[in-house]
């Protein structure tokens, strides 16, 4: 995440924990709760922001790690009583193979797509075989910094086609085993597109 970005963030870190923390009130929760019934107990919450899906993930009965960019976000998370580290999406601060699960929703989309790969290339890296990686993102092609918290707060969006995410997705050794998509909002907006990848076991790839 670029320095604009978290810089945003932090600053904002109270008002958007306000703004989102019924996000899965408004939208459905069938997606999460794929996620939770098919991934193990140990879960990695990348860009986890003041810990929203982390508290629900953690009240499903995993057991979740957070973290995100932001230091405010981090406190915030903290403050939730979630284990929660300041980390870069490109350099996670974990062992390989380190966790059953991986959730990303909506934080890679802050990543632009020159360098996305290297993002995919350490998620993966620290699912165990056979691990679920959740990832959120918004559809379309655009790349640029929006000011939707309010001007002087840019923050850096990648929007993505269906078809792009499955392609650097699987490049890194995983399988689509679900997807569902859903309108972000009023009518004519861009949708939510959500997946969940399975990390192939290196038998399953021989």
């Amino acid at each position: 995440m670029d320095n604009k970005t978290i810089a945003t963030y932090n600053r904002l870190a109270q008002g958007y924990d306000d703004e989102t923390a019924d996000f899965w009130e408004k939208f459905p929760r069938t997606f999460l709760d794929q996620f939770v019934s098919l991934s193990g107990t140990t879960i990695l919450d990348v860009g986890s922001g003041p810990g929203r899906d982390g508290l629900l993930l953690q009240e499903a009965g995993k057991e979740v790690m957070c973290l995100d960019a932001s230091e405010e976000m981090v406190k915030l998370s903290s403050e939730r009583g979630l284990p929660s580290v300041v980390g870069d999406f490109m350099g996670l601060p974990f062992p390989d193979a380190a966790f059953d699960g991986v959730w990303a929703y909506t934080s890679l989309l802050h990543v632009p797509k020159a360098v996305v790969g290297s993002a995919f290339e350490e998620v993966v890296r620290v699912l165990k075989d056979g691990g679920m990686l959740g990832l959120g993102f918004i559809g379309g092609g655009q790349e640029l910094y929006r000011e939707n918290l309010g001007e002087g707060n840019p923050r850096w969006f990648s929007y993505y086609m269906k078809e792009e995410v499955e392609r650097l997705v699987e490049r890194q050794g995983c399988e689509p085993v679900y997807f569902e998509s859903f309108p972000a909002g009023k009518s004519g907006s861009k949708d939510y597109l959500n997946f969940i990848f399975r990390k192939v076991m290196k038998s399953d790839q021989s």
